[in-house]
């Protein structure tokens, strides 16, 4: 019988090249494609939540319940329920961003999803049945905490399971889903809001059943995400996901050479302890760097407003008396919907960084904007109400063309592997609690019996928007086309950011020569001819030639 064959016989007998071939287009990536339009159903109902829950605040049926009937006869809510139903939600994703990490290091990825999607039909149950005010501020916090699960661990397994190419793609078409979700809500809302019983907002809540259902009943089906195998020491596991999810865009080289960089960072870490007190190593040493721009771009949605337009749009409208609210909401959101479509073109072009800058921008120029248009004598009070609805269609457009894709894109690529669901825990956290200041307090400046700012309020946020686009110029690197090992790899060796872009990674080139060995020793064993193909990279752009 003769001897097994080695790497090391594998290498005598072939030269090899240092690269495989990895595929780039649409048609050989549709399996992760596929697997992240079905894993972005996750956000769906926080997207719905955000147009439908914000709509019953101007929805007579609603208030009819948990409001109240103003001398005038029309129905109002008060400042106290008002802050509560937006602020819990997000008080409870806060929670729920937290619980990543410690969930995560002990639940896969699929699992974690699961349990996610119970807790969000448990929420929508009591809303929908409740008459009471602690029951409906209970179901809104419940809601939150699935919320801040289905985001990051949908997130974090896009993270872990893309390839590099693709990872803004995958992103830029689940955040779709958050959109999809908010302005599917408005429509609803906009369809139920004459009628005058509670089923006006009861049939918006039954829509957002169906979505957890289905991801509950098929996620055990969903492969594991190989990083989180990996670094679990279930290899053999890890790489037969892997295996799946590359199928067709890799060849055997290609997939050995992406699982030995990963195997490098799991050896690694495997000394690291994986109970609650990973946390601290959040803030030490290079994780540190990543930490705080994990943090920092991921308050930038917070940090520009966003949950001012997103949390009360069509009460705002209402406030600054536009006709017919809810139809203006719903044509705002859908232009927000275009900018979002059209980034997808432009990710894997251009990269994060521009496009993030460009969204903080846009949005801080609109909430400028928004200011002055209230602030300028002379303008008349329709002139106004029409550049209110231009200026919230452009911010939404530049919100989701720069901002809502790329902020948890960067939060889930900067982080070390051990640390990714803490870190982007961390962030969400974050993120959920400036959130969470901003609903709390933006009825003081916006409610009539208070403050009554109306859209001059656009001139606070227009301040801190700037500070939130100097940070980003400042701090974010641009990674487009590298892998999470070279991101690992370019934060250890403390690589300043303007050098992302053209740092050579040696740790990964010789992971990748190893992975070529292992190759090489597969197909000598019996493994699959592959199909002959050269593989090019040119500034980490990939081509294929047949």
């Amino acid at each position: 019988m003769p001897p097994a064959l080695t790497v090391t016989d594998a290498l005598e007998d072939e030269e090899l090249g240092t690269l495989g071939v990895r595929k780039t287009g649409v048609r050989a990536n549709w399996r992760i494609l596929a697997i992240t339009m079905y894993v972005g159903l996750s956000l769906f109902e926080y997207g719905f939540d955000k147009g439908a829950i914000a709509g019953f605040q101007a929805m007579p049926g609603f208030l009819m319940e948990f409001g109240y009937k103003t001398p005038s006869g029309k129905w109002a809510i008060e400042r106290t329920p008002q802050q509560i139903i937006s602020s819990f939600m997000i008080l409870g994703a806060f929670l729920g961003s937290l619980l990543t990490g410690p969930i995560g290091s002990r639940l896969c990825r699929r699992y974690s999803l699961m349990l996610s999607s119970i807790i969000v039909i448990i929420s929508i149950a009591i809303m929908t049945v409740t008459t009471s005010f602690g029951a409906l501020y209970f179901s809104r916090f419940l809601c939150g905490v699935a919320n801040g699960l289905l985001l990051n661990f949908s997130m974090v397994y896009l993270q872990e399971s893309a390839p590099p190419h693709m990872r803004g793609l995958c992103f830029a078409m689940v955040t779709s889903w958050i959109t999809i979700g908010t302005t599917i809500g408005f429509i609803i809302n906009r369809e139920t809001s004459t009628i005058m019983n509670r089923s006006a907002y009861q049939i918006p809540l039954y829509v957002c059943y169906p979505a957890p259902a289905i991801l509950f009943l098929t996620l055990y089906w969903l492969p594991e995400s190989p990083r989180w195998l990996i670094n679990h020491g279930r290899e053999e596991e890890a790489l037969k996901s892997l295996r799946f999810l590359r199928k067709g865009a890799y060849d055997e080289v290609a997939l050995q050479q992406e699982f030995e960089e990963m195997r490098v960072i799991a050896a690694r870490e495997a000394e690291t302890q994986h109970d609650w007190r990973l946390i601290f190593e959040l803030f030490k040493g290079t994780n540190l760097r990543r930490t705080i721009i994990c943090v920092g771009v991921g308050t930038a949605n917070a940090g520009v407003g966003a949950m001012f337009i997103l949390a009360f749009g069509t009460y705002f409208f209402q406030v600054a008396e536009i006709n017919d609210p809810f139809t203006w909401t719903i044509i705002s959101n859908c232009i927000g919907l275009a900018g979002l479509m059209l980034t997808w073109v432009f990710i894997t072009r251009v990269g994060r960084r521009p496009l993030i800058l460009a969204g903080c921008i846009i949005c801080t120029l609109c909430m400028l904007l928004m200011g002055i248009l209230y602030s300028v004598p002379g303008i008349s009070h329709h002139g106004s109400g029409i550049g209110l609805i231009v200026v919230v269609s452009v911010y939404l457009f530049g919100f989701n063309f720069g901002l809502e894709p790329y902020v948890y894109l960067v939060a889930g690529e900067m982080p070390a592997q051990n640390l990714r669901a803490y870190t982007m825990g961390l962030a969400a956290a974050v993120s959920f609690a400036f959130a969470w200041l901003c609903s709390f307090t933006t009825p003081y400046y916006i409610n009539p019996t208070e403050l009554n700012w109306g859209p001059k309020y656009g001139f606070l946020w227009f301040g801190a928007g700037l500070v939130v686009t100097l940070f980003v110029y400042i701090m974010l690197p641009e990674v487009r086309g590298r892998t999470l090992e070279e991101i690992d790899e370019m934060f250890r060796n403390k690589v300043p950011t303007k050098d992302f872009k053209t740092y050579v990674c040696m740790e990964v080139e010789h992971a990748r020569e190893r992975g070529a060995a292992n190759a090489a020793a597969f197909n000598k064993l019996g493994g699959d001819e592959k199909p002959g193909e050269t593989y090019v990279e040119d500034n980490h752009a990939v081509h294929v030639k047949a």
